[in-house]
């Protein structure tokens, strides 16, 4: 006989929600719903056993989580030299007025850094970590498997886009979102890069005055790196792209979005003039980046 809780939890898996492509797509639960915890509204710090040894991350449970009821996931990840507790106050993805349903993780890469460029830790494969975690999230959360997304910043930025190009690892997101993207291993043609679909819904921020990533390209401190327009026309191909738009959002801020498989957005790229290597958080006056990301993943499920 099914107990309340598993009632409650095959009700709420069977919700429909609407995909991007216009079809209805199912509101998954994971294996986690119906666990309890004793820190929601909060965060906290775990850690686990992956590639690279020991892993870290801190998870935020938003005061509203349920765990009857299956929540969206973001994975945050910090850039170069950065920490879990630095990208959670940069993207404010904890603060409830900018994020009040998606359960945040900041998980910390090794020795602060990401596979990628020359200077990640040799031998570590960050994307077998990712699928660990991720995994681990599942089992222990009450997680809506057709919402998971992948959020990062500089390095983290680029390993997002790593994580995108993976058919074995990426699949499990249903959007991506970087800003000032260390594109270290997507730098030429599509011989590293091999998505799971297409179209596959991409956002990423870049400021023309970033010299550690330039928008022109060239070589950063992990190796060659793509311009960003380069870059932004190989995901057009990949995404069956059709053509875009470009609107001028003040502030020296331009917003193009791609209209691809019939719906606009699917991928776009704020353009900051003169904006430095910097995540575009809060206090920046030109733009606070992470409302729209947020908003970007509301609008993006996976089948």
């Amino acid at each position: 006989m099914l107990t309340n809780a598993a009632v409650s939890f095959f009700v709420l898996a069977s919700a429909v929600l609407q995909g991007v492509d216009g079809l209805t797509i199912q509101k998954r639960g994971s294996a986690g719903c119906g666990k309890s915890h004793n820190f929601i509204g909060e965060t906290r710090d775990f850690s686990f056993e992956s590639s690279g040894g020991n892993r870290t991350y801190r998870i935020f449970l938003p005061s509203g989580y349920d765990v009857n009821n299956p929540q969206p996931l973001v994975i945050a990840y910090h850039g170069s030299g950065g920490t879990p507790s630095a990208i959670e106050s940069l993207t404010k993805f904890s603060d409830e007025s900018i994020n009040s349903k998606m359960v945040a993780v900041y998980p910390a890469g090794v020795n602060g850094n990401w596979q990628g460029p020359t200077y990640a830790t040799p031998g570590v494969s960050d994307k077998v970590f990712t699928t660990d975690l991720v995994n681990r999230i599942k089992n222990n959360y009450c997680i809506d498997e057709s919402r998971v997304y992948a959020a990062g910043q500089s390095n983290g930025g680029g390993f997002v886009n790593t994580l995108a190009c993976s058919p074995e690892h990426g699949g499990q997101f249903a959007a991506f979102a970087a800003s000032s993207a260390a594109l270290y291993t997507d730098v030429t043609g599509d011989e590293t890069c091999h998505p799971s679909r297409s179209p596959l819904p991409f956002l990423e921020s870049h400021g023309t005055g970033d010299t550690t990533i330039p928008y022109e390209g060239g070589t950063g401190r992990g190796g060659p790196i793509p311009a960003i327009p380069e870059w932004l026309s190989r995901w057009s191909t990949r995404n069956k792209c059709t053509g875009s738009s470009t609107s001028e959002l003040g502030n020296g801020v331009s917003l193009q979005e791609w209209t691809c498989s019939g719906e606009k957005g699917l991928l776009s790229h704020y353009k900051l003039e003169g904006h430095p290597h910097a995540y575009p958080s809060e206090s920046d006056a030109q733009l606070f980046l992470s409302p729209k990301i947020i908003d970007f993943f509301n609008r993006h499920k996976k089948s």
